[in-house]
C-alpha cells in the first residue's frame, strides 16, 4: 500500500486525519514526518503545518521494523529508551550539529518534563524575545511525539532565560495594570506565546481588581488587561 499525505497544525491532528481516512488505529499505521512548514529560522513563531506520510502496516519481520525511519540523521544516533534520555540526547546532538556544546539537566515540575540547558553561546538558541527557544521546544515536542506516540508536557530553558523573562513580564504586567486603573480602559500586551501568557494570567489570578483574557489567533496572542467589575463598583462608592 502506498503512503498517503496528511496535514495538520499539530502532529496529533495530522495523525487523527490519517486514522479516520485509512480506517485504522494509530498503532496500525506506518508514519513518517514529511515536512514541518513554519516561518523563519528554525520555525519561528507563526502558522505551523505538519505534513506526514501514512499507510496501513503490513506484515514485517523484526529486522524490517527496526530499520524503519532511518532517514532522520539525528534519530539514527539516539539509542535512549526513556523520554528524558531521548530528549537530552536529541538536544545535545542537535547542538553539536550547530557547533554548540550543550549541557542538559533534567527535572520534573507539576507533571511537566523540564530540560535545563547550559550553553556558552545560549543567545543563539534563545533568539529575539525567545523565538528560537520556542521553535527548539516545538521541534523537541514533535520528535518526542513521533517516537513515543503521545504528547508530553515539557519545557526547555537555556541559561535561566525563562526566569529572567518571567520577571520582565511580571514588571510589564504590573505597569500595564497601573495604567489601566488610571485610564479606566483595557490595555493589551505585545504578542506572547502560551507559556508567557500563562505567566500573566497566573499573576493576576487572585487579583480582585484586574481581569485578563487572551486575544488573537495562532500561537502568539495578546493578553488584554482590564478592570474587574468590583473595582468599578468600589470606585463609584467613593
Amino acid at each position: 500500500m502506498e503512503f498517503e499525505e496528511f496535514e495538520g497544525k499539530t502532529y496529533e491532528e495530522a495523525v487523527k486525519k490519517a486514522t479516520i481516512s485509512l480506517g485504522v488505529e494509530e498503532k496500525d499505521l506506518e508514519i513518517e514526518v514529511k515536512e514541518v512548514d513554519t516561518k523563519g529560522i528554525l520555525g519561528l513563531l507563526g502558522n505551523k503545518k505538519i505534513r506526514i506520510l501514512a499507510r496501513k502496516k503490513e506484515q514485517k519481520n523484526i529486522l524490517e521494523e527496526t530499520l524503519m525511519d532511518r532517514k532522520d540523521k539525528i534519530h539514527d544516533t539516539l539509542t535512549a529508551e526513556t523520554p528524558e534520555e531521548y530528549g537530552k540526547n536529541f538536544l545535545e546532538v542537535l547542538g553539536k550539529k550547530l557547533g554548540l556544546e550543550i549541557n542538559t539537566k533534567i527535572s520534573h515540575s507539576n507533571g511537566r518534563l523540564l530540560f535545563l540547558l547550559q550553553c556558552d553561546h545560549g543567545d543563539i538558541l534563545i533568539g529575539k524575545e525567545g523565538e528560537v527557544l520556542e521553535a527548539l521546544q516545538f521541534l523537541l515536542r514533535l520528535a518526542l511525539a513521533k517516537r513515543y506516540k503521545k504528547g508530553l508536557k515539557m519545557l526547555i530553558d537555556i541559561n535561566g532565560y525563562r526566569e529572567k523573562r518571567k520577571k520582565a513580564l511580571t514588571i510589564m504586567a504590573k505597569r500595564l495594570a497601573d495604567r489601566v486603573k488610571r485610564l479606566g480602559r483595557p490595555l493589551k500586551t505585545e504578542p506572547l506565546n502560551p507559556y508567557e501568557r500563562r505567566i500573566i494570567h497566573t499573576f493576576f489570578k487572585h487579583n480582585r481588581n484586574i481581569k485578563t483574557k487572551s486575544e488573537g489567533e495562532g500561537h502568539t496572542k495578546k493578553v488584554v488587561i482590564s478592570l474587574a467589575r468590583n473595582f468599578r463598583s468600589n470606585e463609584n462608592r467613593r
